[in-house]
């Protein structure tokens, strides 16, 4: 009990400076001045009227004030209902509730029309004396006085001084301006004063305009520094408070030490001096607390303090961990141990052994900043981090510490926190861990581990950092931000917001700077401009609710003011706040509709919920940054406006204020209009009546007509498919016949008689396969299989050619055409062929459609799009023009815009898009419509000029013959350095036939079996298994096979390791280039089309081997050269360069294993040993040897070994051995050899 007294007489000393203001209100003043609209500065004059408007005398005009903005009425000599002079003497509400003005023409009363918004000027022999008296000022003095409970506040006559009065005292305070407090008067000349009927005292001053007071505002205490007196806190930003055991208020300030308020009343202070080691160590102070045994903890930016109150000492606690680091949190845990939370992880005061211990932060914390630490009740210690969440950790019995869960933000889960910055943890009555993070307000149920949050548009707790978190006696949570202080009542979830207009020092506060005290339940929180104390008890709440009027509505964003004119109609006959039904009309298409509550505790923490019935589904909320509602285009109907309101204590106003709004449909939308569309569409009804049987015959028909075509087309296709079929199948019997038929033509020159048959059937076989050819030709047109044929020629040249061909028609129209260029020659790649179509296309078209006397204009130009250079052609004319939805159709198959005039097929278009793609550019259209001579339509044609965008390859590829023999880029390179004899083969090669047809396989065998050996195979399958066991020298395929077709085929044998050196050629009866590009691509060595010429075929095969071996005898060279210096790129050769760099690194290694190297490549020995038999001639045990003396030639002409060493050096464990192979291979011994290499100066072998 005497705790609580002694804190209570402490705090009314400094919250009122002397024992006898105790008995006065603390009134906080808000100001109104000419920057919040108000006319003038100088007020004579203060009412409220009827419907809860303040009125304002000024010397500037009479201004009516709903809470946010200000009407001013003026003096104007061309409306005799204006007031007749601005400098206001003195305005009052009679007892009808009419307004009455003084003007300094006191010859003159203006008494305020409600209905027309104007004033009648009333002369001075009219007005009754009673109400005369009341609004004269006599000597410019008023003398009124205004009564609430107990207290009365006047106005001196003398001093114009505003007087509070104690009635059951008798003191007096004179309140005048105070440059220390923002909340006191801000004018010592009041000229008059008014209280309300929402208990709201109004003050009007001389030179500063309005001054008002809530009479029962929220007590929030104040406490602030005063730099000219020493009883006040030592700085105004604060960044934590504690009370000790004695009573006494201590307050950590950020950069100017400590105050403490004691009992007596005299302020204490603490600060670092570099001279006292008794002394703060520094002056940033982040936390301060009292422990149960009385001590004061101080944790700073350079480590702990402790205050000893007994011995009045401050102690430096050291510890090496410690002294460099800051302290932001402290707490004390169930066994008095102290806690730290540092910026260098946790620390833990053991106060039996008095030791500081330091937890290894990377064994504990996700990071080392920790900003709070809290233990809750369960005895589990929460560290709060700067950026990685909240740790929750439980001491083990070794004193270590444990992970128990680790919160934070995620994303992309709902169930985390609402930000990873902890700033404030708080565990309330129920156990529910509440937590202030960076980004809201989260509360943790421990019982089924979930997450709430209190923050954002949902909740009235704004998001942003949550300071401080604390609980009253009656289990309501107080929270601090930077928008004030929240009182939030867990049960219904309600919150009710505190700011600076309720009397805090600011709308910011500190983190951590929040304290509940124990002994009197008084909450501090403190900020950067002081410190705010208050009994939770002692909130009251304003249970009046506002009342809402509509002041102002704008129709197409005009202000309507009284009797003015809205599209040519008065809306408004009297003011809109005394209006309940508006009529609208079809143009007024966008109306605002601006609303206030005529609330004036707080206006700027008033609530707003409208809804217009009819439009609306369901309230909409706003606050007062926003009172107004727009609707555009509303349908016609009736709607009903309503708006309610709350103030700042959230009392809503149960009863919204109504506004009908009526929108008359427009005239083609009348009565009138719908008789005229029931008669219209009772006519359209009987005619279609009438000729609904008619359409119903004519669609019959025209279905019928379309299933007829789309079966012909069906059978049209099926006929060419068929043929097709038919052509690829005979192809392949018209090789059997004409090959044969050649090879007998050569063998019977002599008889003319059967040369002239053979002639015949050579002939008609020829004929035939033109048939095919010409079959396939017209199936490939349809199936689009177009390319290009590109030559290097000057655009300009050839654009000019094409226009110069259409003058003689454009002469017969009377066109004008003509060629716009600034280009004199512009060489680029193209199909002429294909660009002239597209050229005659497009100026056919603009010649279709352009009248007599029209242009049509050609231009040509360069452009740039996205970084590319392109060459532009546009064909642009003044004809009819396309519709808009006209101009993505006419590019499409069978379509022509609707304001087409002439006929067409509607694929020119389409054909020409296509060629133009095909060249790698674009064609599209615009157009506009204006006037018969003022249409202009463009067709807009671009070509890419960089390297022709990639259709470099496509001119190789049809410029080319596409039935040359294709040589792998290896051996055509070296078909210059071996030379082999074409007539004679190394030796006698195996060919593969791989074909399905039977008698083909078979021809194909009996042709080739006298010169090399046969392998046959049915298809790619068997063909597969065949090489891979036999290694053929070469491979015949055809492609079109079963199970495995012959390009599958190709690809297989080319991705082998094992057979990709084999040269493969494909025969076929698919003459289209894509397909002879497809084997090519799959690595064929060459494509023969059926019918083939025998000779020829036996030819290639023959040239392919010589390559083959050609290849081989540069493999078995390489196999001479340092592996160093050879540079491989095939797979072959790739494989090659293993080997011989595996034997290089183990040349000197005797015991070298043929299957080491097996392993290093990847292949088994069986297999090794033939790849490198097909690649080089050699086995691999002669190839090892072969390396070996290779490097023993190289050493020996270096001359910088003995003999003996270099045998060794290469492998060689018997140095005889050694000169034996060396002469075999290269004819002398290896002295003798190293000495016709003798050097000057050379070590003697």
């Amino acid at each position: 009990m005497y705790r609580q007294v002694s804190l209570l007489i402490v705090l009314l000393f400094f919250l009122s400076g002397s024992h006898s203001y105790s008995q006065f209100l603390n009134l906080k003043f808000d100001h109104i001045t000419s920057e919040d609209g108000l006319p003038h500065s100088t007020i004579h004059g203060i009412t409220k009227d009827k419907y809860g408007f303040m009125w304002f005398g000024t010397w500037s005009g009479l201004a009516r004030y709903d809470g946010y903005k200000f009407r001013i009425y003026r003096y104007d000599a061309q409306d005799p209902k204006s007031i007749i002079n601005n400098r206001i003497h003195n305005i009052l509400t009679d007892a009808d509730g009419m307004i009455w003005a003084l003007t300094f023409d006191e010859n003159f009363l203006c008494k305020y029309n409600y209905d027309t918004d104007n004033f009648e000027r009333i002369p001075r022999e009219k007005v009754p004396d009673e109400l005369w008296q009341r609004i004269i000022r006599r000597n410019h003095r008023l003398s009124v006085n205004y009564t609430y409970k107990q207290h009365q506040w006047y106005l001196d006559s003398y001093t114009n001084a505003v007087v509070e009065t104690h009635l059951p005292t008798g003191l007096r305070k004179q309140y005048g301006t105070d440059p220390i407090n923002m909340w006191s008067i801000n004018d010592n000349y009041v000229s008059d004063i008014y209280l309300d009927n929402q208990r709201i005292l109004w003050l009007g001053t001389y030179s500063n305009g309005i001054n008002k007071t809530y009479l029962e505002a929220t007590p929030f205490h104040y406490l602030h520094h005063d730099p000219h007196n020493r009883n006040s806190i030592i700085d105004n930003t604060i960044r934590s408070i504690c009370e000790d055991l004695e009573g006494n208020l201590w307050i950590a300030t950020r950069s100017k030490g400590i105050t403490v308020v004691p009992k007596n009343g005299q302020y204490r202070h603490f600060q670092h001096d570099e001279t006292d080691i008794n002394s703060l160590r520094s002056n940033y102070i982040k936390k301060i607390f009292c422990d149960s045994k009385g001590y004061i903890w101080i944790g700073g930016q350079r480590g702990l303090d402790r205050y000893d109150p007994q011995i009045k000492k401050i102690t430096r606690i050291e510890h090496p961990s410690l002294s460099n680091t800051t302290v932001f949190g402290i707490m004390e845990d169930h066994q008095h141990n102290i806690w730290l939370a540092t910026w260098n992880g946790i620390f833990k005061y053991v106060r039996t052994t008095a030791t500081l211990i330091h937890f290894d932060p990377a064994k504990t914390l996700p990071q080392e900043h920790v900003w709070t630490i809290f233990q809750d009740s369960k005895h589990q210690i929460w560290a709060g981090t700067e950026g990685s969440g909240i740790v929750v950790l439980k001491e083990q019995s070794n004193g270590d510490l444990s992970r128990v869960m680790h919160l934070k933000h995620d994303s992309s889960a709902i169930n985390t926190l609402s930000d990873n910055r902890i700033y404030s943890i708080y565990e309330d009555q129920e156990r529910n861990v509440w937590i202030g993070t960076g980004n809201g307000l989260d509360r943790y149920d421990p019982q089924t581990k979930s997450i709430k949050h209190f923050s954002g548009p949902s909740h009235m707790l704004p998001k942003g950092t949550i300071a401080g978190i604390t609980e009253d006696r009656g289990g309501f949570l107080w929270v601090s931000h930077k928008q004030g202080i929240s009182k939030i009542n867990k049960k219904t979830f309600s919150i009710r917001t505190f700011s600076q207009q309720d009397g805090l020092q600011s709308n910011e506060f500190a983190e951590g700077a929040v304290y509940k005290s124990p002994f009197s339940d008084l909450l501090f929180f403190g900020g950067n401009k002081g410190v705010n104390s208050f009994h939770p008890d002692s909130i009251k709440t304003d249970t009046i609710p506002p009342r809402v009027v509509f002041t102002e509505i704008q129709i197409l964003n005009e202000p309507v003011e009284v009797n003015g004119t809205v599209n040519g109609r008065v809306l408004l006959h009297k003011p809109l706040y005394l209006t309940t039904a508006l009529d609208l009309t079809h143009d007024d298409k966008s109306i605002a509709i601006e609303f206030a509550a005529l609330h004036y505790t707080n206006p700027a923490g008033n609530k707003y919920a409208y809804m217009l019935e009819g439009f609306d589904k369901d309230w909409i909320y706003t606050d007062a940054t926003k009172r107004s509602a727009t609707y555009s285009n509303l349908a016609p109907g009736k709607y009903t406006f309503k708006v309610r309101a709350s103030n700042s204590d959230g009392i809503w106003n149960p009863e919204p204020t109504v506004l009908r709004l009526s929108v008359a449909p427009p005239i083609w939308a009348s009565t009138a209009a719908y008789i005229f569309y029931t008669l219209l569409c009772l006519s359209l009804l009987y005619a279609y009546y009438y000729y609904i049987v008619r359409y119903a015959r004519l669609k019959s028909k025209l279905t019928y007509e379309a299933i007829l075509h789309e079966k012909e087309r069906e059978l049209h296709e099926s006929k060419v498919q068929f043929f097709t079929n038919i052509s690829h199948e005979i192809k392949t019997p018209l090789t059997l016949i004409l090959t044969p038929i050649q090879q007998l033509l050569q063998l019977c020159k002599d008889n003319l008689t059967i040369q002239s048959q053979l002639k015949t059937m050579e002939n008609n076989g020829n004929r035939l396969l033109k048939i095919v050819n010409q079959l396939l030709d017209i199936r490939r047109f349809e199936t689009g299989h177009e390319h290009l044929t590109l030559e290097h020629l000057d655009l300009i040249v050839f654009v000019h050619r094409i226009v110069d061909s259409f003058q003689q028609a454009a002469q017969s129209k009377d066109i004008v055409l003509q060629l716009e260029t600034s280009l004199a020659s512009y060489p680029i790649d193209f199909d002429p062929d294909k660009m002239e179509k597209v050229l005659y296309n497009l100026l056919s078209n603009a010649f279709k459609f352009t009248h007599e006397g029209g242009n049509i204009t050609v231009s040509v130009y360069t452009s740039t799009d996205m970084g590319a250079e392109h060459i532009t052609i546009d064909v642009i004319d003044n004809g009819i023009g396309i519709l808009q939805e006209d101009i993505s159709r006419i590019f499409q198959p069978f379509q022509q815009g609707k304001s087409t005039v002439s006929g067409g097929s509607g694929l020119g278009l389409t054909y020409s898009k296509s060629l133009i793609e095909l060249h790698g550019g674009t064609l599209y259209a615009t157009s506009t419509r204006v006037a018969d001579d003022q249409n202009r339509t463009v067709f807009r044609l671009t070509l890419p000029i960089e390297k022709n965008n990639g259709f470099e390859q496509s001119k190789q590829i049809y410029l080319e013959s596409s039935r040359q023999t294709t040589i792998h880029p290896s051996i055509k390179a070296q078909q210059q350095e071996i030379d082999i004899p074409v007539a004679v083969l190394p030796r006698k090669c195996t060919l593969l036939i791989v074909e399905d047809n039977s008698e083909m396989r078979g021809y194909l065998s009996d042709f080739f079996s006298g010169t090399y050996h046969i392998l046959e195979a049915a298809d790619g399958i068997e063909g597969i298994a065949i090489a891979r066991k036999h290694l053929p020298d070469l491979i015949i395929s055809d492609v079109m096979m079963p199970n495995m077709d012959g390009i599958t085929f190709c690809a297989q044998v080319k991705s082998d390791l094992l057979l990709c050196h084999i040269p493969v050629i494909l025969l076929t009866a698919k003459s289209l280039v894509e397909y002879e590009i497809e084997g090519l691509e799959m690595g064929a060595d060459d494509y023969i089309v059926k019918p083939f010429h025998l000779p020829s075929l036996a030819l290639k095969v023959r040239n392919q081997l010589f390559s083959y071996f050609r290849l081989q005898e540069k493999f078995k060279q390489k196999v001479s050269l340092e592996p160093a210096e050879i540079n491989l790129t095939s797979p072959d050769e790739s494989l090659l360069q293993k080997v011989l760099s595996y034997v290089e690194e183990h040349i000197a290694d005797s015991d070298l294993k043929i299957d080491a190297v097996c392993n290093s490549v990847g292949l088994s020995r069986a297999q090794l040993y033939r790849k490198m038999k097909a690649l080089t001639g050699y086995s691999m045990a002669d190839l090892i040897k072969e390396i070996r003396l290779k490097r023993a030639q190289q050493l020996l002409r270096e001359k910088k070994f003995h003999v003996s060493e270099i045998a060794y050096m290469v492998g060689f464990t018997d140095s005889d051995y050694f000169r034996k192979c060396f002469k075999a291979k290269f004819g002398d011994s290896p002295s003798a050899y190293a000495n016709s290499y003798s050097d000057k100066g050379s070590t003697p072998l």
